[in-house]
């Protein structure tokens, strides 16, 4: 037996434990459940020992498991590390990304700046996912991810890339627009939100003023590209982000109610795990990516 260790074992059995089950960290890495069990026996059979403790309702780490998941992260980041290092020379951008970013900015902005990067850095392949969930970085085998903040305590590295506000936005064809002068007159509307809303209420702005706006819609949708097009039919009134509001507006399928009044600017990231992480694709798809999504 070799005393070479198999990183894709050892990344296989990390995120069994972190995510609690084969099933779901087979979904995670995005290979079937029968492989991933293949690689933490075969790495079991490596090491000669047991390193998760299965029974039909939950798993566990034993006493050596525990060990090893205490040192799989740095080992993990280390290889990330090198492999990120690897395939550039004099600066030149080469080699491949695999990104993560959320539906909405995907499904909005991402398929041109992609496009538009590769026409600058041919030599550069890109691979981005749509997530609306935090991936981990290393354990997933992301470069990086774009994220809306504000960002936890972290030993990750964040550039941010704008600021970001949600404008309150309705059909003008929806009854009644004309008497609303005040956030309390949305009591009066139908509201249309997302299906994990704001928790404790809706927060507006205007200047120095804020107030926590009793908020449960009647119509909850998963996107914010839904609740678009559910307000584009007359539904009712919602705060979408800007970057989605703007087109509608100047196209005249909606229009800004109590314009004075938006939601908390919130900053929108790209994160990466470490200062030494930085390859030059991936400063130059960085900066690309700022200077593509620049304003508010």
């Amino acid at each position: 037996m070799d005393n070479e260790l198999d990183l894709s074992a050892l990344r296989g059995f990390r995120t069994v434990l972190r995510e609690g089950s084969f099933s779901a960290a087979a979904l995670a890495l995005r290979v079937p459940k029968s492989t991933l069990s293949k690689r933490v026996a075969d790495l079991e059979n490596h090491l000669g020992v047991r390193l998760i403790e299965r029974s039909t309702r939950m798993l566990r780490p034993t006493q050596e498991g525990e060990v090893l998941a205490a040192r799989a992260d740095r080992l993990l980041g280390e290889a990330e590390d090198i492999r990120r290092a690897l395939g550039e020379s004099g600066g030149t951008p080469r080699g491949h990304l695999r990104l993560a970013v959320p539906q909405v900015i995907g499904n909005l902005l991402i398929g041109p700046i992609a496009a538009s990067f590769r026409v600058l850095h041919p030599e550069v392949t890109l691979e981005i996912h749509f997530l609306d969930r935090t991936p981990d970085l290393l354990e997933e085998g992301f470069d990086g991810c774009i994220r809306f903040g504000p960002l936890e305590d972290s030993t990750q590295v964040a550039r941010r890339l704008l600021h970001g506000q949600a404008m309150l936005v309705a059909s003008p064809r929806l009854p009644g627009l004309d008497s609303l002068h005040q956030p309390q007159d949305l009591t009066r509307f139908p509201l249309v939100g997302l299906a994990t809303a704001w928790s404790g209420g809706l927060p507006l702005q205007k200047g120095d003023e804020e107030i926590i706006l009793p908020y449960a819609p009647p119509l909850r949708l998963g996107s914010h590209l839904a609740v678009r097009d559910a307000l584009v039919a007359g539904a009712g009134i919602a705060a979408l982000p800007g970057m989605i509001a703007r087109p509608e507006i100047a196209e005249g399928r909606l229009v800004r109610v109590l314009p004075d009044w938006s939601t908390p600017r919130k900053a929108i990231y790209f994160v990466y795990p470490s200062a030494q992480s930085v390859t030059a694709r991936l400063r130059a798809f960085i900066d690309h990516l700022a200077r593509e999504m620049g304003g508010d």
